[in-house]
């Protein structure tokens, strides 16, 4: 009779694991690198560009007069200068927009061109959207402490919301980064430039 050992065991659990693990990370890193570079070379169609449009334009018109009446933006244009102000939207073409969205929508998120039903990518989806509201506040409370009073603000969390959400099904729609790093930076670049968000951060 074969009696097995707590030695044994052990030895043959690390023997079926380790294979384990290495295939899991395999397919986890090519999964990855096909995520980005189907993101990165995937062009966007007009009507993946009318849609962006469409769906940032229904955000303006939800958000700027919530956002005005709450008193949570200002119509006021940041003192910047030009020089500054395009400082500013190159620097949040990268962080928040491009980053955020490289993250958030294409590494988080099954592309396009992944076979997987429309329930389980909203299964998928919706706590991504959960969690990236959810990092700007927790965002304030660590890192960026001075932002604390803007990034908990409900008009912001429901401004983050709707634009995770609209850049969600437009990235579905299109499977390109380019567009929604597009979307992510007009809407950021037009509240710290005309809406207050410039002088709300500090920057």
């Amino acid at each position: 009779r074969f009696r097995a050992t707590s030695g044994s065991v052990h030895c043959c659990y690390r023997v079926l694991t380790l294979p384990y693990l290495r295939l899991r990370a395999y397919i986890a890193l090519k999964l990855t690198l096909h995520r980005l570079r189907q993101a990165a070379t995937n062009r966007p169609l007009l009507s993946d560009w009318l849609l962006a449009a469409g769906l940032t334009l229904a955000l303006g018109v939800i958000i700027v007069p919530l956002g005005l009446g709450s008193g949570f933006l200002s119509p006021v244009v940041a003192d910047v200068g030009w020089g500054g102000g395009l400082r500013l939207a190159a620097r949040v073409l990268v962080v928040p927009a491009l980053l955020e969205e490289g993250f958030w929508r294409v590494l988080l998120l099954p592309h396009p061109t992944e076979i997987i039903s429309d329930r389980k990518r909203w299964r998928l989806g919706l706590p991504v959207l959960g969690l990236f509201v959810v990092v700007h506040p927790l965002n304030a409370m660590t890192l960026y402490p001075i932002a604390f009073t803007t990034f908990t603000n409900p008009v912001f969390l429901l401004a983050a919301a709707l634009l995770g959400l609209i850049c969600t099904i437009v990235y579905w729609k299109s499977g390109s980064l380019w567009i929604v790093t597009a979307m992510h930076w007009l809407v950021v670049t037009v509240w710290l430039l005309f809406l207050g968000g410039y002088q709300a951060l500090r920057l």
